[in-house]
């Protein structure tokens, strides 16, 4: 017998999912069975799935991409569901649902694909809400804007600017919340870093505020946190590791800033000389 057999049944069915959700280099599965299964993968070697008491809303095949989200519903104490009650940062959660019967375990079909945009806390349960792969159709075909800051992204194409070549390691000395502490970033003036990067392993955060060695993320860092609680010993001494991130400056968008801080003012995509007045609102603008 097989899945598709079982699917055209009106009675037979007796479905399960699988959840993978996928950060950056992070994996995490989870499935609704009752216990805890290990799945063949497509090399043969074994695939753990954890048991999970989550759920998800019906999957409505619709033209219009709102109605095309998706609620998972999980406990309010798990830990995983709770991650994304602080603010989400910049590496996208993707989401993949897979659907299976009990009758033929090792069989699976890909039931629903998108990614992971909010989470919310309803009584004992923590909502995550998931929009369809499809919603990446309502992406602006023209992105250039005419606008006075520039109107690329910091160390994207347009920018120009190599990442790697702005890197500063640093020793993460405190951590409290999504503010952290390190003493290289007072070498540099208050919000040299603000708008900029931190990267721990694989790990990557958005800098928001930068006063002296505090450095304020978008959101909390559970990594930072567990690597300063448990840092690594050195294999000869057996003396705590320091914790080491990346760190990289950020810009205000500003042709001045541009120039100063990066000189790459050839690259500059906004138009700071534009008129404060409306060209075209009948008024003269001289």
């Amino acid at each position: 017998m097989t899945y598709a057999d079982i699917e055209s049944s009106p009675g037979e069915g007796r479905p399960y999912y699988l959840y993978q959700f996928i950060e950056g280099d992070q994996l995490w599965r989870f499935t609704s069975r009752a216990t805890d299964w290990l799945s063949a993968g497509s090399g043969g070697e074994p695939i753990a799935w954890e048991a999970a008491a989550v759920a998800h809303g019906d999957v409505v095949q619709t033209s219009e991409i709102e109605r095309g989200r998706l609620e998972l519903t999980w406990p309010l104490s798990h830990p995983f569901a709770r991650r994304f009650l602080a603010p989400m940062g910049n590496t996208p959660v993707t989401l993949t649902i897979f659907r299976g019967h009990e009758q033929v375990l090792g069989e699976t079909v890909a039931h629903w694909k998108g990614r992971v945009v909010g989470a919310e806390v309803e009584g004992v349960r923590i909502l995550l809400t998931c929009e369809s792969v499809f919603s990446t159709l309502r992406r602006a075909g023209v992105r250039a804007k005419y606008q006075r800051l520039c109107r690329h992204a910091l160390y994207g194409r347009g920018c120009g600017l190599e990442i790697a070549h702005h890197w500063q390691t640093g020793t993460v000395t405190a951590v409290s919340g999504n503010a952290l502490t390190i003493p290289e970033a007072a070498g540099h003036p208050d919000g040299w870093f603000r708008g900029g990067v931190l990267r721990l392993d694989a790990q990557l955060g958005f800098i928001t505020g930068h006063v002296g060695s505090t450095l304020t993320l978008s959101r909390p860092m559970p990594e930072l946190a567990a690597a300063l609680a448990n840092p690594e010993l050195d294999p000869e001494t057996g003396d705590p590791l320091p914790v080491l991130a990346d760190i990289a400056p950020g810009c205000d968008l500003r042709a001045a800033t541009c120039a100063a801080k990066f000189a790459k003012l050839a690259n500059f995509g906004g138009f700071p000389e534009i008129p404060g007045r409306n060209p075209f609102g009948g008024s003269s603008i001289v």
